[in-house]
């Protein structure tokens, strides 16, 4: 339950909201429209670790503003780039862009406390290095991938905050970045594929893993996904394993397709001894 859940709230009807998005925000507004906003850039260099989304939502509603933010907590900004447009540029005066402007907390170094990233990022470190070369140390990478299904099958099951954030009566105020499920676990399996190809043990937990998620999901795009990363793993397991460890890698990416591709897929998977339990 991080950014941008705690801005404002979602709306009612989407579709709506959606509609009345200004048009200088849309993707098919022509150069003059598209001009017509503030631009509000950032007074730092660094990691943004904290947006007041209170007091942002609050200046939004006092001056009747609708805010696109183009940065989240969590990434990294530079000075002077465009933080957040506003509309109509005509009721943000100086005072309120400061004001605006000093509702970020940039520093130098990443906060957990409203990015939802930050943590699937410090897992995907992790692993990554226990399964470099050097280290090839498998079982810290079963660990962080263990946490990650915890994390992903958590988020399956659920829908995601909407960008689009509305006061309390109902007006679209900011205009977030959305929030994928998809853009989620290609930060995290999406990631961490290359790495697992070359470790049998890895990868076995890593399609166990996608299993697991699987277990919440309900909705066929997100099957789609996840078996979308079997595929990848498989893929790259072809290039960097041979042998008894290929093979083993194939039998599981198979098992794991042909339960998704069932209705009962959720029973399929309770049910085989080689998903649940730890067993790798």
């Amino acid at each position: 339950d991080r950014f941008p859940r705690f801005v404002g709230s979602s709306p009612d009807d989407h579709a709506a909201t959606a509609a009345n998005i200004p048009a200088t925000f849309r993707d098919d507004a022509s150069r003059s429209v598209g001009e017509q906003r503030r631009i509000v850039v950032a007074k730092d260099t660094g990691y943004i670790q904290f947006l007041d989304d209170e007091a942002v939502l609050k200046l939004a509603s006092k001056h009747d503003l609708v805010l696109r933010l183009q940065y989240q907590p969590g990434d990294f900004v530079h000075v002077g780039r465009a933080l957040v447009e506003v509309w109509p540029p005509e009721k943000c005066s100086d005072v309120c862009a400061d004001d605006l402007r000093d509702m970020f907390a940039i520093g130098s170094r990443r906060s957990a406390l409203q990015d939802l990233r930050f943590l699937v990022d410090e897992l995907v470190e992790i692993a990554a290095r226990a399964l470099s070369p050097g280290v090839n140390d498998p079982f810290t990478a079963v660990t962080c991938l263990d946490w990650l299904s915890a994390a992903l099958s958590d988020l399956a099951g659920r829908s995601l905050p909407s960008h689009l954030r509305v006061d309390d009566d109902g007006m679209l105020r900011v205009i977030a970045h959305p929030v994928t499920f998809a853009s989620l676990i290609d930060r995290s399996f999406g990631a961490l594929a290359q790495y697992c190809a070359a470790d049998m043990v890895a990868s076995l937990r890593y399609l166990n893993a996608l299993g697991e998620v699987s277990l919440d999901c309900d909705e066929p795009d997100r099957l789609t996904t996840i078996r979308t990363y079997a595929d990848r793993l498989e893929e790259l397991a072809n290039e960097a394993l041979k042998g008894f460890n290929l093979t083993r890698v194939r039998t599981r990416a198979a098992e794991l397709r042909t339960a998704l591709d069932q209705p009962d897929y959720k029973r399929r998977l309770r049910d085989g001894t080689a998903w649940l339990a730890g067993t790798a």
